[in-house]
């Protein structure tokens, strides 16, 4: 008589992670859906109302379940958690990438980053003057859409004779003209997984790394890697 063996059956599979928001992020309202996604086949009475919003700390997309008849807006900030005690928003229903918003949310996610971006000017301007090589051949600068290796070697330069003290002051000293614009280009390509590395955005931070993906760290580990010691 043959037994089953141990550890074989549904405890073995490997269980679909929830999504979460932790309650101290910042959010942003992208857009709201008070009838859900109408291209589901459920019929309307039956849809739940959510919003599409993002988490403004580490640049990721969720759709979350809406208490119905709040009165929560597109463009809304605030803290998820008081969102939720305050019965506004429910819990996340999942992450999303950039090719699942809907077109409000595709027309004011740029101006939400540059804003974003505005309001952590020292944070990034902290990457500009710290940040690092990836391999032997590849900066991080060269990651940012429209800085190739002439204008990465002139930020480098410029940085190691001084630091750079604002966004104007990079733009005077390298051939940079909206260095904001730039840094809203990257984290729209992070989000819409056109990259190998990520600096900005932990939309693949729960996801497996595949054997052959060699990313630094983001912004928000513990020891991101453009704030290690620069090689150049």
């Amino acid at each position: 008589m043959e037994y089953p063996r141990k550890g074989k059956g549904k405890r073995s599979r490997g269980k679909e992670k929830s999504q979460f928001i932790k309650k101290d992020r910042l959010v942003q309202i992208l857009d709201v859906l008070p009838h859900g996604h109408l291209s589901e086949d459920i019929p309307i009475h039956k849809q739940k109302p959510i919003v599409q919003l993002i988490s403004l700390e580490d640049f990721v997309l969720y759709e979350v379940e809406m208490i119905r008849n709040s009165d929560i807006k597109v463009q809304d900030a605030g803290i998820y958690g008081d969102l939720k005690e305050s019965n506004k928003l429910g819990r996340v229903v999942k992450k999303i990438d950039h090719n699942d918003l809907t077109p409000t949310s595709k027309a004011l996610l740029e101006s939400v980053l540059e804003n974003r971006i505005n309001e952590q000017k020292e944070e990034f301007l902290y990457f500009f003057n710290n940040s690092t090589s990836i391999t032997p051949r590849l900066h991080q600068l060269q990651l940012i859409p429209g800085i190739g290796k002439t204008i990465m070697w002139e930020i480098i330069e410029a940085r190691n004779k001084k630091k750079f003290e604002s966004f104007a002051d990079l733009q005077s000293r390298t051939s940079i003209s909206d260095p904001i614009h730039l840094l809203v280009k990257l984290i729209v390509k992070e989000l819409n997984r056109d990259v190998k590395y990520y600096l900005f955005s932990k939309t693949q931070k729960y996801e497996q790394f595949r054997a052959d993906s060699r990313r630094p760290s983001s912004r928000y580990d513990k020891r991101p890697t453009y704030m290690r010691r620069d090689n150049y």
